[in-house]
């Protein structure tokens, strides 16, 4: 894993290398560079794969094609046999000559070829083109602006902040996105003129021209095979994805819950490893009857031989969300992420690579939300008046945001169940819904905003899904938002802050593509979630992975902004504070935070989001951060150490 940077057009000056050197989180055993007539190339390098020989930029023998990439291709040995059959000759063994290699002889058409996470900035020297090109799923960033004559692009935000062309100011429409769903979606950053590269998309820039175009996109219900064929074939796309992601020259881990989905990726690391797998596992110092899942993992890491390692987590300091904020560079709503980067922090004195359980949920349909989905196509048989009168009288049910999510559940089914599927299922995944957003910002912020609907990024994402099946059309949705915005997006982040890279197995796009080609009902049952995964699994794990009731990775905010993270709610969103900003009216916060510490509604994500909004502008806005404070390790929690 690494980080890229670089400069296309104009002459670049100095800039490369304080660009690059703004990511030596991301590779921290090695920096390289490449310049030529129109362009330079900085990379950061992580070794992996290839430590003695696979230094980048890296250039084909002709001197034409020049690559920086960021990722690890699985199948790159697949990809040399077969060049090699076609007479291409390699000088080193890296999975990085592979893909320049296959781009030199199929071009653009070489992306689907890939397997593996990945984001590259190739420059032909002969045509003076740059492309740039992100994986399917998302799970490598890359971000762009241009400046003046200048194209600039890197692996973070960070890295284009440290040229002084580019500049800092908020996009009060990503402010918007941010508020609804907790990230702000590509292509739009919380920076005005900065952008994300979408996943499943390359960019091309020629002659101060880009253009952008997707080249892969799921489809559903494509398959037609019987239940027990399709659970036998999960097992060996399960086998093969989980396999191709243990090659690496470094040591390797697992991040294990204790859930299906992870206890399936570290059976299957066992089955192919020679050595015990090295398990690691979080827990709380609160709430840990609601959060803890230790207990399961023991199980799990007893029944495949692990070496398994613990992790207590106590409630985090505010210097511990500056850290994070700064290796984010934009405002991140999910207060997962601070369970990651200790995780990780904890997790990197051991192994180099850690294999997740991340997108299991997505591919397999795992979260309650699903069988809500299902839930509410039958319950829309009932009257619309009674409905309505439920509806009315749920919004009256208190929270009690402790962890137990079953009154948030029956309230947000009772009120969305009177709307359309896709609105219901946007109330459903938002936080700041459209009629609280209106209260919360000032005149002014609505002004800047005018009749921006922050709810279409959504909405033509159920538009785009060619499917008629509501299942299959928010499984579309997810895999296109939630996934890549949220889950991938904090779990590189955080991983990276510490050297530490991520492979997440549920990605593998052959194993996408075939889930989402099977009916949503082998998936998903009302009483069940996950059916095919659980009896692709059911001869691997213990009887207690699948007894036990879905937890998630998820901290106890509500009791912590209650407690131990109080004194942050007067520190980040003081009425003075807010009204200094001037994008929220203060009596709406104090209302959420009022209504939040006397028990009425669980608004600790809506809370925290504004903490995290608050802490990035500090840092961002109000001032000018050194991009190396974030390289330091001294924020770093002091509670993240394993035995």
């Amino acid at each position: 894993m690494c980080g890229i940077a670089g400069i296309a057009g104009e002459p670049s000056g100095p800039f490369i290398r304080a660009m690059t050197r703004a990511l030596v989180h991301r590779g921290p055993d090695g920096e390289g560079y490449y310049s030529a007539r129109g362009v330079t190339l900085g990379h950061r390098r992580l070794s992996v794969i290839d430590l003695e020989t696979g230094s980048q930029p890296m250039t084909t023998a002709d001197g034409r094609y020049t690559i920086a990439f960021n990722g690890e291709i699985y199948n790159f040995q697949e990809l040399r046999k077969e060049l090699e059959s076609h007479g291409v000759r390699f000088r080193t063994k890296s999975d990085t000559e592979a893909l320049l290699h296959a781009y030199a002889r199929w071009g653009k058409s070489s992306l689907t070829k890939l397997v593996g996470m990945f984001a590259f900035a190739l420059w032909d020297s002969k045509d003076r083109r740059l492309l740039l090109a992100r994986d399917r799923l998302g799970l490598k960033p890359l971000y762009y602006a241009e400046v003046g004559g200048s194209f600039l692009f890197a692996s973070e935000i960070k890295a284009l902040l440290a040229h002084p062309e580019v500049e800092r100011e908020l996009d009060p429409v990503a402010l918007d996105d941010y508020l609804t769903y907790l990230y702000v979606p590509a292509p739009r950053t919380i920076f005005r003129g900065i952008h994300e590269l979408p996943p499943a998309h390359w960019l091309e820039w020629q002659d101060g021209n880009a253009r952008r175009e997707c080249y892969w996109d799921v489809c559903f219900q494509t398959q037609r095979h019987s239940f027990q064929e399709s659970v036998l074939e999960a097992r060996e796309k399960l086998d093969e994805s989980v396999r191709a992601r243990l090659v690496s020259d470094v040591p390797l881990g697992v991040f294990l819950s204790g859930g299906l989905d992870s206890s399936t990726v570290a059976y299957l690391m066992a089955r192919h490893s020679s050595e015990p797998v090295r398990a690691f596992t979080l827990g709380f110092s609160e709430g840990a009857h609601l959060y803890n899942e230790w207990q399961f993992a023991r199980e799990v890491s007893d029944a495949i031989g692990a070496d398994a390692r613990e992790l207590v987590i106590p409630p985090p300091s505010t210097a511990l969300l500056e850290t994070v904020t700064r290796y984010f560079d934009e405002p991140f709503g999910n207060p997962t992420n601070l369970l990651l980067y200790q995780l990780s922090e904890a997790a990197r004195r051991y192994v180099t690579v850690a294999l997740v359980g991340d997108a299991g949920d997505e591919v397999f349909l795992g979260y309650p939300r699903y069988q809500g989905a299902v839930l509410a196509q039958g319950y829309r048989a009932a009257p619309l008046m009674l409905r309505q009168a439920l509806g009315r009288c749920a919004s009256l049910l208190t929270e009690p945001g402790n962890g137990s999510h079953f009154t948030r559940r029956l309230r947000e089914f009772l009120t969305g169940a009177t709307q359309p599927p896709e609105e219901m299922y946007l109330d459903w995944i938002s936080y700041f819904n459209r009629p609280l957003r209106r209260r919360l910002y000032t005149s002014d912020a609505q002004r800047e905003l005018g009749d921006y609907d922050s709810s279409q990024f959504l909405l033509r994402l159920f538009s785009r899904s060619a499917s008629k099946d509501l299942l299959d059309r928010i499984s579309y949705v997810d895999l296109h938002s939630y996934l890549p915005y949220n889950i991938l997006r904090y779990s590189d982040r955080m991983s990276m802050a510490h050297g530490l890279e991520i492979r997440c197995p549920y990605t593998d796009h052959r194993l996408v593509e075939f889930i989402a080609g099977l009916p949503w009902q082998y998936k998903l049952h009302r009483t069940e979630t996950k059916v095919l995964l659980r009896n692709a699994a059911k001869p691997w794990l213990p009887k207690s992975v699948f007894r036990r009731s879905k937890m998630g990775l998820n901290p106890p905010m509500g009791l912590w902004l209650r407690e131990h993270l109080k004194p942050s709610l007067g520190e980040y969103l003081s009425t003075e504070c807010v009204r200094r900003r001037g994008y929220f009216r203060t009596e709406t916060i104090e209302e959420l935070v009022r209504d939040h510490l006397n028990g009425r509604r669980d608004y600790s994500l809506h809370l925290w989001a504004l903490i995290s909004f608050e802490a990035w502008h500090r840092q961002y806005l109000d001032s000018r951060p050194d991009p190396s404070l974030s390289l330091t390790s001294a924020s770093a929690c002091p509670s993240s150490r394993l035995p």
